[in-house]
């Protein structure tokens, strides 16, 4: 019950701070989409169901919430926004601490954050923008290296399949990765630990 009040939380949280900094950014309050909402509540219902411990359901969510938050913006703006994924960040790498998933949680965000903001710096920022390092962070953070890179895959399939289907792959249209992350997430949350079991079984 203390999980699911705390994702809870959190949901209602995230999205307000997404809202705020768009409002702010565009100096206007946008419409909110139904489907985000939506999103944040199979987010929500997705870490209680699919994760072990209540725990690791906090930890999980909080990032997965975060970025789902988050995403709806992005795709509107091209920004993910500090003022969700520096909460996020914070909130998740408490929860690893309590949780006692430090060294997991230390290990993700060296493995995505590290790798992806060098791909920032050496790019110029060309590749990726700054806000999806500070996601990878979270998503290190709640996830841990090896389901972090689920979610990464995920990510990526999401992405080009979108980028497919609108016809914009081979005309080097940007895409907005912060949606194709939030999949990526949710995928990992409900799949991501029976995948790495599977792979370390063999």
């Amino acid at each position: 019950m203390l999980a699911a009040a705390a994702l809870a939380v959190w949901s209602t949280a995230s999205l307000a701070l997404a809202r705020t900094a768009e409002s702010r950014a565009a100096g206007k309050t946008p419409p909110l989409p139904w489907r985000t909402p939506a999103a944040l509540a199979l987010a929500t219902w997705c870490a209680l169901a699919c994760r072990a411990t209540p725990s690791a359901a906090v930890t999980c969510g909080l990032a997965c919430i975060a970025l789902v938050a988050a995403a709806d913006s992005d795709a509107r703006t091209g920004y993910l926004f500090d003022a969700v994924t520096f909460p996020a960040a914070i909130l998740t790498t408490l929860a690893a601490i309590v949780s006692g998933t430090t060294f997991d949680a230390a290990c993700g965000v060296l493995l995505l954050a590290g790798s992806f903001g060098a791909l920032v710096v050496l790019s110029r920022g060309r590749l990726m923008g700054l806000g999806d390092v500070k996601a990878m962070y979270v998503l290190g953070a709640a996830f841990g290296p090896l389901e972090s890179l689920v979610a990464i895959f995920a990510a990526c399939i999401s992405g080009i399949a979108a980028l497919s289907l609108s016809g914009s792959l081979r005309s080097g249209a940007r895409l907005h990765f912060g949606p194709h992350l939030a999949a990526g997430s949710l995928f990992a949350l409900v799949a991501g630990d029976s995948i790495v079991h599977r792979l370390m079984g063999l």
